[in-house]
């Protein structure tokens, strides 16, 4: 195991500097498609960064661990009482999937994903067994060793789903009975390591769709963006709330700028007499269309023009704003402005031809409070 120091020093829950007495250990992973642990220590070690911070994230390419709070620092990973006594630790995930809404996820390579899934699994047995070893902790004994999952039911930990979500989602095999298992054989506690990541014997399908239970479930510690390649993207929840403000027509029309539309404001190669045979289809376009704006969004955030790390619900609310106002004022609304104005000032954003619109004003009422939660 490979412990990399990445402590994050300018984040205010390190600035705070409290202390706890380790009682335990809770395991979570990130809840998004981003192996790389870098890409959430750049943007948690921030005095902006002031919703989350954990002990430690495993990175999925390597399985190399980054410290980032001094073991015995109280973390801001659990949502609840968990924080004053358990150490938190991210697992993080394969690039391979794409969450679709709550806990559903399609994975795009299983082999791929689990060997990541393998990776994570493995080095958090050995960063358990050490952290067990350093505060004197029995890894078998009730509570020591939980998953956030396991820590909502405790009534300790907020309410997410993490990891058994993505576990049970691949087929992994991996359970946590069967994790605190491996960490006290390795520690010398005489049970025989049993789970390793089971041989693909046959092509699985493509898509998987846990329970609606299991959706309920979902999260992790922080509302996690979801990125790839260091960008983020829009989620199943931000398309929706974009839908239900366009409107959706299957056949082409004539929009009032004189340019023939189809779906949800889509413009791009419509021809008149253009039909689309469903909603779903329409939402396809929506999703393609949505990129465009997504780039907005992320070009503002690497240029420094937003300049606080935003979560998945404020990336799904600018890009929402940016697709129905444009880039411009988008550019507007975030100049210079700290995500409190940012929220506030999206409800400005409501007129048309200098007339206040009652849905301009329901729209905005939704992504302010979408972006402020």
């Amino acid at each position: 195991m490979e412990i990399v120091e990445s402590i994050l020093t300018n984040n205010p829950c390190f600035l705070k500097g409290e202390k706890i007495a380790v009682k335990g250990l809770m395991l979570h992973s990130v809840g998004c498609s981003q192996p790389s642990a870098e890409v959430f220590v750049s943007k948690w070690n921030r005095q902006e960064a002031s919703r989350a911070c954990v002990h430690a994230f495993i990175d999925g390419n390597t399985g190399k661990v980054y410290q980032t709070l001094p073991w015995n620092y109280r973390g801001w990973h659990g949502g609840g009482r968990s924080n004053n006594t358990h150490i938190g630790v991210e697992m993080c995930e394969p690039a391979c999937i794409h969450y679709t809404g709550g806990a559903s996820f399609t994975c795009a390579d299983r082999d791929m994903a689990m060997a990541v899934v393998k990776r994570t699994y493995d080095a958090a047995v050995e960063l358990f067994s050490f952290l067990c070893r350093e505060f004197s902790l029995d890894p078998l004994a009730d509570g020591v060793i939980v998953s956030h999952k396991e820590g909502h039911a405790r009534g300790i930990a907020s309410g997410h789903g993490d990891p058994d979500h993505l576990w049970k989602g691949l087929r992994s095999g991996y359970t946590m009975d069967g994790f605190r298992r491996d960490v006290s054989a390795a520690l010398g506690g005489g049970a025989q390591r049993k789970q390793e990541a089971p041989a693909q014997t046959e092509t699985p399908a493509p898509e998987i769709v846990p329970t609606a239970a299991q959706a309920a479930e979902v999260g992790s510690a922080m509302v996690v963006p979801n990125v790839s390649d260091g960008r983020m993207h829009i989620s199943e929840r931000g398309v929706e709330l974009v839908a239900r403000f366009e409107g959706c027509r299957l056949e082409a029309y004539l929009c009032p700028a004189g340019k023939w539309t189809i779906g949800y404001g889509h413009t791009e190669g419509v021809k008149p007499g253009e039909r689309l045979d469903s909603q779903e289809d329409a939402k396809r376009l929506l999703r393609k269309d949505l990129e465009k704006y997504e780039t907005y969004v992320n070009s503002f955030m690497e240029k420094g023009t937003i300049s606080f790390p935003l979560n998945q619900n404020q990336f799904d609310a600018l890009t929402s704003f940016c697709y129905n106002c444009g880039k411009g004022n988008l550019q507007k609304l975030v100049s210079g402005r700290d995500a409190a104005t940012v929220g506030q000032k999206i409800l400005l954003y409501n007129k048309s031809a200098g007339k206040v619109l009652a849905g301009l004003v329901r729209r905005r009422e939704e992504e302010s409070a979408l972006f402020m939660s």
